[in-house]
């Protein structure tokens, strides 16, 4: 360890620890695959990230915690909350016991949409009793939920993205350090805080152009009509009412419906916030392709600090990854594939199975993994050019899904 001014510390890549505040690497940041300028070291797979493209990082002993610990001292010795939260039981146990707990929260995100459009009052402790199956599920291990959250019908947009704006942000909870009771909340806030959209007509939901000043106040109207329908039910917490009124509200003052500034949008309304634009931006709808997993993250990542909390989107681009399972990656020869695992020590390098040629042409399926460094048939190193979301190209993504060709790494 190296001391420049008492405040930055210039530390060799296999002195960091958990805890340490990095602000300025011996290469440029965009030459990396890093997407934030300065993070605290949160999971030992980072510290591997940095030492696979670093020999030096500058840290910042006053953000840092237990910077004065060396990364070879006893892992106890760091602060409890700072140990890596990993899945107490392996994915493919786990996805067993998420399946059934998905299908009942799916069942009922379509049950609330279909209560309010009848005039019934919502039942609470049903949506309550589901979340309750997801959050265990998320406890035991994110990577299932997260898993199933990735499957979508276009069609049924409405109620699969309030159950995935619930799984998201249970999730994100976690990253953040929430506790279980706090998960739960947020679960509920998640599958309600867009219920003011039932009363917004369909053609103004779907409407394929841009919407006309009247339309646009209709359409955010639905943070105040939340806010109505959840106000008038007894069980309902004044989170979740807090959560539909002001998911839209923006750090810089400029959101809607009260122009709130940072300091009085709720917690929860900002983690849910994050999640439920991410959500938008990588999905499918009636008038607009979903972007790619890579994309979002990044429009998130520029919204951040006038749109959306910092050290939210920061949490949040480290729980998805920039290389999930089941996205497509163009390399820079042309070859087209889809990424099937990402080792949890590697996130920046994961395994494809390639299925198109350099003409985009279908080819005989193989793996590459850009762990092993591999090289093309003209001796060029494998290179990651783009990310797409997993309907480009034509390829029929759950079909490979189906086949069980496409497994997460486990988080």
């Amino acid at each position: 360890m190296h001391n420049n001014d008492g405040t930055r510390l210039k530390i060799a890549v296999d002195e960091l620890a958990i805890g340490m505040y990095v602000v300025e690497l011996d290469r440029p940041w965009t030459e990396t695959a890093f997407l934030f300028q300065g993070f605290r070291i949160r999971q030992q797979q980072e510290i591997r990230l940095l030492q696979e493209v670093c020999q030096f990082v500058w840290v910042d002993a006053r953000r840092s915690i237990g910077v004065r610990q060396q990364a070879r001292e006893n892992q106890a010795a760091i602060e409890p909350e700072l140990q890596p939260v990993i899945g107490k039981v392996a994915f493919s146990a786990e996805i067993e016991q998420a399946v059934p707990a998905y299908q009942a929260a799916r069942d009922q995100s379509l049950r609330i949409l279909q209560a309010i459009k009848l005039g019934q009052e919502l039942d609470v402790a049903a949506v309550k009793e589901v979340v309750k199956g997801c959050v265990e599920s998320i406890l035991r291990n994110p990577a299932a939920m997260l898993w199933l959250a990735r499957i979508k019908n276009k069609d049924e947009y409405t109620s699969e993205h309030s159950l995935r704006v619930a799984i998201l942000s249970i999730a994100l909870g976690r990253e953040l350090g929430l506790l279980p009771l706090q998960l739960e909340q947020i679960g509920v806030c998640g599958m309600l805080h867009d219920v003011g959209k039932i009363k917004v007509p369909d053609e103004i939901l779907n409407k394929p152009g841009a919407l006309t000043e009247e339309e646009l106040q209709i359409m955010q109207s639905h943070a105040a009509e939340g806010r109505k329908l959840l106000m008038s039910n007894q069980q309902v917490t004044a989170a979740t009412v807090d959560v539909a009124y002001s998911h839209h509200e923006r750090l810089d003052g400029r959101g809607y419906p009260r122009g709130l500034d940072a300091s009085k949008i709720p917690y929860f309304a900002k983690i849910v916030a994050v999640v439920d634009s991410y959500d938008a931006i990588n999905s499918d709808r009636v008038y607009s392709k979903g972007k790619s997993t890579l994309e979002s993250l990044r429009i998130l990542f520029d919204a951040r600090g006038s749109h959306f909390d910092a050290e939210i989107v920061k949490a949040f681009v480290q729980l998805i990854g920039i290389y999930p399972p089941g996205e497509i990656v163009e390399f820079s020869n042309g070859e087209v594939g889809i990424i099937i695992g990402c080792p949890p020590g590697s996130k920046l390098k994961p395994r494809v199975l390639v299925v198109l040629n350099e003409l985009k042409a279908p080819c005989k399926e193989r793996v590459v993994d850009l762990q092993e460094s591999p090289r093309d048939s003209c001796g060029k190193p494998y290179r990651v050019k783009e990310v797409f979301s997993s309907s480009a190209f034509g390829i029929a993504i759950d079909s490979y899904r189906q086949r069980g060709l496409i497994v997460p790494g486990h988080l």
